[in-house]
């Protein structure tokens, strides 16, 4: 049961007569008024802080039509201020102006269908425990769920390269490699959303705490994983990051932030250490013969993996085909280009391995 729901149900109240009165006739007094409801602690202080159009900014972050949590540009130059004073707000305030969004966005329902797709069941309902904003471009909130059965779910509510991510989603299961789901919505006024989970396992480039050990005792598994994930990425293009894979428990590989795919000229460049390369150089830093003789054995196993991998793509294209052509208005437009182009280029590139 939802500890807030009466809480919950005043501010709702409270908000449709605010947003009830023109943006132009509204008065400080009347935002005190709801932020007082909201369970701000001190209105009149954070009403009045120095940030450039403050009080406009407050009804962007307070309106039930939109999912953003954080109303200003993420270049902004006062993005961290504007970030840092939502931060400052109690939980339950922050989880009021969330839950009180999911309505009128259609975020409640979207939420839903991903949890199904993580335990195989939609739940009947589910509350909102917690609400963070992360320093993540592509990741801008995370949200912590708890279903009408108990279970808890952390969520980050993407608002950022949502489109190449979606269209990416389901190629792995296609060919039989571990992602995690996503949930891609656009709600009633426009906008495009992306929810998935909170990444499961370690950041295999960004996660300091793994020692060298863990590399040296995990090694075959890990390259294996991660030579299959490449090949799928070559194969669509994908623009791979400093910290895009996970490693989980039970020895699964998969990439996160797919942000940027069909990146298929020639001249693209990939900004992207070899996992031969980085696991040599994390379990002999200083030894450069030890470094070579394992950077080449973790080649030849990466290399062997990779084109059997590509082999099963090459297998799976019609799949590949059909599930791209679902795509075709989204791809164009996320491209730029006619449909028909891209997926040329994508068969080119597939069929052109050795």
């Amino acid at each position: 049961m939802n500890p807030l729901k009466k809480e919950l149900q005043r501010y709702e109240r409270a908000l449709k007569k605010f947003f009830g009165i023109p943006a132009a006739e509204r008065k400080q007094k009347d935002r005190e008024k709801l932020l007082t409801i909201l369970g701000v602690p001190n209105p009149q202080e954070f009403l009045n802080m120095h940030i450039p159009l403050w009080q406009a900014r407050i009804d962007e972050l307070l309106d039930p039509t939109s999912t953003d949590m954080l109303p200003i540009s993420i270049g902004h130059s006062y993005v961290n201020w504007v970030r840092g004073a939502i931060r400052q707000l109690p939980r339950e305030s922050r989880v009021k102006i969330f839950s009180s969004k999911m309505k009128l966005t259609g975020l409640k329902k979207a939420i839903q269908e991903l949890i199904g797709k993580i335990r195989g069941r939609k739940p009947k309902d589910f509350y909102v425990d917690d609400v963070q904003l992360v320093d993540k471009i592509h990741k801008d909130t995370r949200v912590s769920v708890v279903t009408d059965e108990g279970e808890r779910f952390d969520l980050y509510i993407s608002r950022f390269g949502c489109t190449g991510e979606y269209i990416f989603s389901g190629l792995p299961g296609i060919v039989e490699i571990p992602a995690q789901p996503v949930q891609f919505h656009v709600t009633p006024q426009g906008e495009e959303i992306l929810i998935k989970p909170v990444e499961e396992g370690v950041n295999l480039y960004l996660d300091d705490s793994l020692p060298a050990d863990y590399f040296l005792e995990n090694w075959e598994w890990i390259v294996e994983g991660v030579a299959r994930c490449d090949a799928l990425g070559d194969a669509i293009g994908t623009a791979l990051r400093f910290g895009h894979y996970m490693a989980t428990e039970d020895r699964r590989v998969y990439t996160i932030d797919n942000i940027e795919i069909f990146h298929l000229d020639s001249t693209d460049v990939k900004i992207h250490e070899p996992v031969y390369d980085f696991i040599s150089r994390r379990v002999h830093p200083d030894d450069a013969k030890k470094r070579k003789q394992l950077r080449e054995k973790l080649r030849k196993k990466y290399e062997e993996v990779y084109e059997a991998q590509m082999a099963k793509i090459r297998e799976k294209w019609p799949q590949i085909e059909r599930y791209l052509s679902e795509f075709k208005r989204l791809i164009r437009e996320y491209t730029g280009e006619p449909f028909e182009i891209v997926l040329s280029r994508i068969r080119s590139r597939i069929f052109g391995k050795k």
